[in-house]
Order: C-alpha cells, then sequence, then structure tokens
C-alpha cells in the first residue's frame, strides 16, 4: 500500500433533508453511512455538505443531535450513534495500514457544546463496533479531552485513547494508563475558527506512536502531542505480534454525548501511508 490511501475534498452536493445520503457518500468512496437522513433513518446526526466562504469550497458537516436521542438506563445523558463508514478489508488486506497518517480540516459552530470527550475516528480490525483487541486507538475530541481545565465554551481538546498504552506517570495510575492528552502544548481548537489536523498513529512495531500537529490557515504547524513508546517518558505501549495488522474499517465521528449539540465541519479529508504523501 503505497502513497495516499483516500481523500475526500466533498465537492458533491449531499442535502441534509435527504433520506439516501449513503447513495452520494458511497459514489465517493465511503462504504456505508448512518445517520438521520440515511436510510438508516435514525442516529441523533445528520451528515451532508455545503459551501463554505471561508475555505471557498463545500465542506462535510457533521450535526450531532445527542438532544433528539433517549437517555439510556444508568446515563446521565443522551449519545448519537452516527457515522460515516470507510473500507472494507481484514487482516493483510486491510483498508487502514497499521502506520497511517490522517489529515483534515475543522470547524466548529460557536453554539456548539462539547462533552469533555466524543469519539471522533474509531478504526476497527474487525467489524464495527471493535470487540477488545480489535481497536488498537480511538481519537476523540472534546471540551476537556484528558487535560486537566477545560477549553472555552465550544473549544475542542485532541485525545487518544490506546487499547495497551501504558503511561505511569500519571497521579492516577493505573486508571489513566491510557489517557494520552496533549503533552506538547496544550492549545484548544477554538470555535469559530479554522483548523488543519494531521494526525500519525503507528502500531505496526514494538511499541505504538501516536503524534499531532494542529494549524490554522497560513499558520505554521503546532506539534501538541507526541507519545513514543518507550522513548517519553514514563510511557511504553507495547503492541503483540497479532495486533501490528491494519484495520478492516474507520468510522467517524460515532458517538457524541449530550447534553449539549454541536455542529462540525470537516474538509480534505486524506489517509496516507507517510507524511510526505500528505497535501
Amino acid at each position: 500500500m503505497k502513497g495516499q490511501i483516500f481523500r475526500d475534498d466533498f465537492e458533491y452536493e449531499v442535502d441534509r433533508s435527504a433520506s439516501n445520503a449513503e447513495v452520494t457518500f458511497r459514489a465517493h468512496g465511503w462504504s456505508d453511512v448512518k445517520a438521520n437522513n440515511s436510510y438508516y433513518q435514525r442516529g441523533a446526526g445528520f451528515l451532508f455538505t455545503q459551501f463554505d466562504s471561508t475555505l471557498g469550497s463545500r465542506v462535510l458537516v457533521m450535526e450531532s443531535r445527542p438532544s433528539m436521542a433517549k437517555v439510556p438506563p444508568g446515563f446521565g445523558y443522551a449519545q448519537t450513534d452516527y457515522y460515516l463508514k470507510y473500507g472494507k478489508g481484514e487482516g493483510a488486506l486491510a483498508s487502514i495500514p497499521p502506520c497511517v497518517w490522517i489529515q483534515f480540516w475543522t470547524y466548529a459552530t460557536p453554539e456548539s457544546r462539547f462533552s469533555r470527550r466524543d469519539k471522533t475516528i474509531y478504526p476497527c480490525r474487525g467489524p464495527y463496533p471493535c470487540g477488545r483487541g480489535q481497536l488498537g486507538w480511538l481519537f476523540m475530541w472534546g471540551s476537556s479531552g484528558f487535560e486537566s481545565s477545560p477549553a472555552p465554551p465550544g473549544g475542542r481538546f485532541l485525545a487518544l485513547e490506546g487499547e495497551r498504552a501504558d503511561f505511569r506517570g500519571d497521579l492516577e495510575y493505573p486508571t489513566n494508563a491510557r489517557k494520552l492528552f496533549q503533552n506538547v502544548e496544550k492549545i484548544p481548537l477554538l470555535a469559530g475558527r479554522w483548523y488543519q489536523v494531521r494526525l500519525h498513529l503507528d502500531v505496526s512495531g514494538e511499541q505504538g506512536i501516536y503524534e499531532a500537529w494542529i494549524r490554522e490557515k497560513e499558520k505554521p504547524w503546532r506539534k501538541v502531542a507526541e507519545w513514543i513508546g518507550g522513548v517519553t517518558k514514563n510511557f511504553l505501549w507495547p503492541i503483540p505480534v497479532e495486533e501490528r495488522i491494519g484495520f478492516s474499517v474507520l468510522a467517524m465521528p460515532t458517538t457524541v454525548n449530550g447534553p449539549g449539540d454541536s455542529i462540525t465541519y470537516m474538509d480534505d479529508f486524506v489517509l496516507a501511508v507517510s507524511e510526505k504523501d500528505l497535501p
């Protein structure tokens, strides 16, 4: 597998009021769509495209409405269950390699209200949702992420949960061993601004790696997270040999927690095998 694995600039029309959004998304490389405006007709979320004047292009809109969902027994809030899904491969023919670079633009409306953490990019080695040993990692964002202080209203911190990550420097170890926060710079993504996000995830070797960068439009990249197993202080991320393989599918955003609703935009979503293959 070489170069860019997948790229979508969302330069096509999908209506919020549609009932068959999956038709157009599938025509542009996605394997399935669950949303209130797809054939599922549920999920407490809408996936559609619209023109954005700042970028001068069409963008994906991920409209999360947990307020439309029922609160599950034992929960204090409702959740969405909607997604775009990419990939169909398995094992050696996996759609997403174990070492992958992900890049996209993102924007949150000023009215958005995020929970502490929401699932955002969810890969599986088997069918979605994942069983134990099938996840590897889970990328999230939210009002706090795994930080001690929240972002301003509508803001988001990046966060990652590594299935076998072992950070021994946390005061609440081992409870927080898998919770990887912005350990380089604690810069949130503020509402009402476009940011480009670049992620590097590698579970192809003995130790896992997670790195993240952000930048505003026409500004330089700033690294916000660097977790390298066996290199980062007090951090190991051992990957069993049988788990040094790729992922069959990737879904986003999946579970967005209430009680607040949020609307995020995304543009130019790219999966690549190396940094040099990113636009």
